[in-house]
């Protein structure tokens, strides 16, 4: 941040103590220092707040990224899906058949003789 070596601060140090005078010194060093981290606290949360913004828009363009390649995959599923029940529909002779020999089965479950044992 800033390079200010040990001789710049005892400058400013004795220029300090000269215009202020060694009674009232001490309270200006306390004040500046609780500005000082006043200012450093504010710095802190912005860089914070910021970071967490840039974090934030990061996860959502990661969450879209995911939506994307979700729905991607999902329609190459159904795709898929709707090829395979394509070419597995039955024709309307298969669906007869399969009718024709679920009632011949049931027919051949009935008693012989006609009646019913009840």
């Amino acid at each position: 941040m800033l390079d200010v070596s040990f001789w710049e601060l005892l400058i400013v140090g004795a220029i300090a103590l000269v215009i202020v005078g060694p009674e009232r010194l001490p309270r200006l060093m306390r004040t500046i220092g609780l500005w000082a981290g006043r200012a450093r606290a504010s710095f802190q949360s912005i860089r914070d707040e910021v970071e967490r913004e840039v974090n934030a828009e990061g996860l959502r363009e990661t969450k879209r990224a995911i939506d994307r390649e979700t729905k991607s995959t999902e329609q190459q599923i159904n795709a898929a899906v709707d090829t395979r029940n394509i070419d597995r529909k039955p024709t309307a002779a298969a669906a007869e058949k399969a009718t024709a020999r679920s009632s011949s089965a049931k027919d051949a479950e009935k008693p012989a003789g006609g009646s019913d044992p009840e």
